[in-house]
């Protein structure tokens, strides 16, 4: 009797030996059973969106590949956000900075003064204007 208890104890470690070392075959990989979250693409991410996700609880908390790709697709909005709003900011201080430009380019101008004669001149080509429209 205590030589079978010895062989199936052997065999027993023989067998916890072989399938850890792997050659007890692989594991199925099962599909996750939670249902998908409804969230819009990554630019598409509005405030309300993040307020309405209802994420669903696994036996001790939340399904944590769940929480990580709602993270994920918030974090890229957030950074695409960012990125848009720096090249616009970027965009507006080029105009301000080209519009400040024009501005002092007109301003240091020299005004161009018309000579004397020339301010006679077109004065007399005027009253020949409205003396012919008589």
């Amino acid at each position: 009797m205590l030589v079978v208890l010895v062989i199936a104890g052997v065999a027993v470690i023989a067998c916890t030996a072989m399938v850890s070392l792997g050659y007890g075959g692989e594991m199925a990989e099962f599909s996750a059973d939670v249902p998908p979250t409804e969230m819009p693409a990554a630019g598409h991410l509005t405030a309300t969106d993040i307020m309405t996700l209802r994420l669903p609880l696994s036996l001790v908390g939340y399904h944590t590949d769940v929480v990580d790709q709602a993270l994920h697709r918030m974090s890229v909005a957030l950074g695409e956000r960012d990125t848009r709003i720096a090249v616009l900011e970027q965009r507006v201080a080029e105009l301000m900075a080209g519009r400040l430009q024009a501005r002092q380019e007109t301003h240091t101008a020299p005004a161009e003064i018309p000579s004397a004669s020339a301010a006679a001149g077109d004065r007399a080509g005027d009253r020949a204007d409205a003396e012919e429209t008589w």
